[in-house]
């Protein structure tokens, strides 16, 4: 029973391989037989003469390992760095007057603002290879960022400490091309670029000062409702491992281009520990003051829009998702 499936299976494949390469010329004629000089079938001539036939059957070897699978997923994660200007701007007021105490010798202070940059980029891509080389993809991810910044400033008997919390995140819906150039057997060169809507974009922010145990006040800042459509643009270059023909491991380098703009709405809250609680709704600006060679930057939440003042601006916010991410993943092929 075990050599009638065996020579089925090599005759099957035998035909299947003959019909790929060869002509229906080719299969007719035949090969001569050696020993008695007719023609012996062509599918047999493929299976038993290996003299005369070498060139396919390596062939079949390499088409089989690099053959064509129409849809492949890509799973990832990895370091993101965001560009974040106006966040960290708005965010870091109370560290700005620090830094101005600090510069003129009024008590003494300790630590300093962390800006809003690294963070964690995960996700997915789902890719249908409209050729070897080139496919299209469809994907999300997430991206998020935030720090923790804590400061002090002594003066006299009083020690205040100041707590920032800022946190930065989208997630990215992501459409693009990508490319597959191989470069050995094993190792492919890959890049993609396109276009993503940053569903889900949020910012939260919370600043504290305490005076004390039993003295303290806190500031929270968070989104509510998204702005304009979010679009922006992302491109990537990495390499790939293929462990099998169906698995590969994957590193790369990505970059992506997303200033999005301000919330339509955005709730402000308000605690202390004297027992007062508060909230609003309205629309996030970034206020600058200057007075002589002194400037501050901080959020403010208004409702109407405020006009500007001798020596003080509003404008509203970009949230920058600009910036790069080290990923690596794996690549499964269907």
């Amino acid at each position: 029973m075990v050599s009638q499936l065996k020579t089925h299976v090599l005759l099957a494949l035998a035909v299947a391989v003959v019909c790929l390469i060869g002509s229906p010329e080719a299969l007719a004629a035949g090969t001569p037989d050696g020993d008695n000089g007719k023609a012996a079938p062509a599918g047999l001539a493929f299976r038993f003469d290996e003299d005369a036939f070498p060139a396919p059957a390596v062939q079949a070897g390499v088409a089989g390992s690099r053959k064509l699978s129409r849809l492949s997923l890509k799973l990832y994660g990895g370091y993101s760095h965001v560009a974040a200007g106006d966040v960290n701007a708005g965010s870091d007021f109370y560290f700005e007057l620090l830094e101005i105490y600090d510069s003129k010798g009024v008590g003494t202070v300790t630590g300093s603002y962390k800006p809003v940059h690294g963070g964690l980029d995960v996700g997915a891509d789902l890719i249908y290879q409209v050729t070897p080389n080139i496919g299209l993809g469809l994907g999300a991810g997430m991206l998020r960022s935030s720090s923790r910044s804590v400061g002090t400033w002594s003066i006299d008997d009083d020690l205040i400490t100041i707590t920032v919390d800022p946190t930065l995140s989208a997630i990215p819906i992501r459409l693009g091309v990508f490319v597959t150039v191989p470069v050995s057997g094993t190792i492919d060169l890959t890049a993609d670029a396109g276009s993503a809507y940053y569903a889900g974009l949020k910012f939260d922010m919370t600043q504290r000062v305490d005076e004390g145990p039993d003295d303290w006040a806190e500031l929270s800042i968070a989104s509510t409702r998204a702005g304009s459509p979010n679009i922006g643009f992302h491109g990537s270059l990495g390499l790939e491992y293929r462990l099998s023909p169906r698995m590969g491991l994957f590193v790369e380098a990505a970059g992506r281009y997303a200033k999005l703009p301000n919330f339509d709405a955005v709730t402000w809250g308000l605690r202390t520990s004297d027992g007062i609680s508060d909230t609003a709704d309205g629309k996030l600006y970034l206020e600058t003051i200057t007075s002589q060679s002194v400037t501050l930057s901080m959020f403010t939440v208004e409702d109407p829009p405020p006009p500007d003042e001798p020596g003080t601006t509003f404008r509203e916010p970009k949230f920058d998702l600009s910036g790069f991410s080290l990923r690596a993943g794996i690549r499964i092929r269907f």
